[in-house]
C-alpha cells in the first residue's frame, strides 16, 4: 500500500503560497514574515509533514547514510562494537544500514552492492574472514570504508584494531604469574589474522618463561566445539594447568567442560579468555580476560569514516588501540 507523505507543494497549495516561501519557512531563513511563518508551521504540524531525507541527497550529492556489515553469527563482541557505532553515528550526524551477512562471502559482496546502490556515503566493515576480496574494489575506487577488529596489510585502508600481540603476552604474563607451568592456547588462527598476533604473543612469554607450551588452531570456535576439546584433553588426566582462550565464549566452554568433569579442577587450572564481553563479569566464576575496548573501536571507525566522507584526509590511517588485562575469578 502506498504511503501518502504531505510535501511541500501540498502546504502551498493549501496556504496559497509559493513553494520556495513554504521551503524557506522549513530551512529557518529569515526573509519571511512572522505572519507567513506561522501559518505554514500550523499546516506542517496538521499535515504530518517531514522532511524528504532522500530528495535532498539527490539535491546535494551528499550522503548522511552509512552502510556497516558485520560478518558474524550472533556473539555479544559484535553487538557491543555496533553500540559504539551507534555513538559515532549520533555524534556525526549519520544514519545506518546494518547488514549482517553470517560468515557467507557470497552474501557480503551482495551487501555492498545493495548499499551502494542505495548510496551510502562509506561502509564499516567487521570482518570475521581472513579475507574481505570484496572490499579491494571499493578501496581501488578511494571508495570510504573503514574495517574494525583486523589488520589486512595487504588492503589500503582505513582500520581500527587492538594491539593483539600484547593481549596474548598479557594472557601468558598472568597464567605464569598464577603459578601455572604448561600453558594452553585454544586459538582460531587465520593467516594474518587478530588470533595469530595473540598467539604470537602468548608464545613469546612462554619461551621467555621457559615454560612447556602448546596451541591449539581450530577455525570452528563455537561453545560446542570447545566443550569437546577441553573435555577430550581433561577427560583422562591434568595435561594443562593454564589455559588462554581466543574470546570469551570459548573460555566459558572450557570453564564447563572442566566443571562437568571435576568441579575441583576450576582450582588447578587457571583460564584466560579474550575480549571482556559484558557477561565475563556476569559468569560463575567470573571470567578474568583481556579487555578490548569494544565501545572506542565502533566509535573511531566512524570518526575515521566521516574524515574520508568529508574529504579532510586522504592518507591511510590505522589506528591501534591499547588491550588491558581484567583480573577476576578464574
Amino acid at each position: 500500500m502506498k504511503k501518502n507523505y504531505a510535501t511541500i507543494k501540498m502546504i502551498a497549495e493549501d496556504l496559497n503560497l509559493s513553494t520556495s516561501t513554504v521551503s524557506r519557512v522549513i530551512n529557518k531563513h529569515p526573509d519571511v514574515s512572522q505572519e507567513t511563518r506561522r501559518r505554514v508551521l500550523k499546516k506542517i504540524e496538521e499535515l504530518g509533514y517531514v522532511r524528504n531525507a532522500t530528495a535532498t541527497l539527490m539535491r546535494n550529492n551528499v550522503s548522511t547514510t552509512i552502510g556497516v556489515i558485520f560478518e558474524a553469527e550472533y556473539d555479544p563482541f559484535f553487538s557491543e562494537i555496533l553500540q559504539g557505532i551507534e555513538k559515532g553515528i549520533s555524534k556525526y550526524n549519520y544514519r545506518m544500514i546494518l547488514i549482517n551477512t553470517k560468515l557467507r562471502s557470497a552474501e557480503a559482496r551482495s551487501a555492498v552492492n545493495m548499499l551502494l546502490e542505495h548510496r551510502v556515503g562509506g561502509i564499516i566493515i567487521v570482518p570475521s574472514n581472513p579475507e574481505i576480496s570484496y572490499a579491494k574494489d571499493l578501496v581501488k575506487r578511494q571508495f570510504p570504508v573503514v574495517v574494525i577488529g583486523r589488520d589486512y596489510k595487504e588492503l589500503d585502508v582505513d582500520e581500527v584494531f587492538t594491539d593483539d600481540y600484547h593481549g596474548g603476552e598479557l594472557a601468558g604474563e598472568y597464567l605464569v604469574s598464577r603459578g601455572a607451568t604448561r600453558l594452553l592456547m585454544i586459538n582460531s588462527r587465520d593467516s594474518g589474522s587478530a588470533s595469530s598476533e595473540r598467539e604470537k604473543g602468548f608464545v613469546k612469554i612462554a619461551e621467555d618463561k621457559k615454560v612447556y607450551y602448546e596451541v591449539i588452531n581450530d577455525r570452528v570456535t563455537d561453545y560446542d566445539n570447545t566443550l569437546k576439546i577441553v573435555r577430550s584433553i581433561f577427560s583422562e588426566s591434568i595435561p594443562f594447568d593454564g589455559i588462554f582462550c581466543f574470546n570469551d565464549t570459548r573460555a566459558f566452554a572450557a570453564i564447563n567442560a572442566l566443571r562437568s568433569i571435576d568441579e575441583s579442577l576450576l582450582r588447578k587450572i587457571s583460564v584466560i579468555g579474550y575480549d571482556d564481553i559484558i557477561f565475563s563479569s556476569i559468569f560463575s566464576p567470573k571470567l578474568t580476560s583481556i579487555r578490548i575496548d569494544k565501545d572506542m573501536e565502533g566509535f573511531e571507525a566512524v570518526k575515521l569514516l566521516d574524515q574520508r566522507i568529508r574529504g579532510v584526509r586522504k592518507s591511510v590511517k590505522r589506528e591501534v588501540l591499547n588491550v588491558s588485562l581484567v583480573i577476576r575469578e578464574t
